[in-house]
């Protein structure tokens, strides 16, 4: 992976479009500039944040950049079952595993959820319940997974890591 990394460091430094097969951005950026060229488009036409909005459809038959995958035009590095199993089951080493239980296991109390948090609604509580998940290295199975295992509810959970 670090070879890949550096590769791909290596040819952004060099020409960015070189990346055009492996980085989103970069197909993206290749893809609008084909439509400049081919009909001679300005930055700001219409057209162009139309083809900026399909590209990320996220229906394959209609996403532009589904379509350039089926062409061949982007190297994936996951099949589609890869990408399902990881939006279901959170890697166990990160924090991502406390955020990915916590939306497993009580979705219906889930506020919102992000990289630095997970947010609780409670019922019977005036405000929302807000854990901080700042460190990547804390909320790993290794480090929550007993305690989320033993928590029923969402209630139980924010009550074991606030004390109240």
């Amino acid at each position: 992976m670090l070879d890949r990394w550096e590769g791909v460091l290596s040819r952004l430094e060099a020409d960015p479009m070189q990346c055009a097969r492996e980085l989103d951005w970069v197909a993206k950026l290749a893809l609008l500039q084909h439509y400049r060229d081919r009909d001679g488009l300005e930055w700001t036409d219409a057209k162009l944040a139309l083809v900026d909005l399909q590209y990320h459809d996220v229906r394959p038959e209609k996403g532009l950049y589904h379509r350039l995958v089926s062409l061949g035009r982007i190297e994936r590095l996951l099949d589609d079952a890869e990408v399902e199993r990881a939006a279901l089951v959170p890697p166990a080493d990160t924090r991502a595993y406390f955020r990915g239980r916590c939306l497993a296991q009580y979705a219906e109390h889930v506020a919102a959820a992000s990289w630095d948090s997970v947010i609780f609604d409670l019922p019977g509580r005036d405000a929302l319940q807000r854990v901080p998940t700042l460190e990547p290295l804390r909320g790993t199975q290794a480090h929550v997974g007993d305690l989320l295992d033993r928590c029923r509810t969402a209630e139980e959970l924010v009550t074991a890591l606030t004390g109240s």
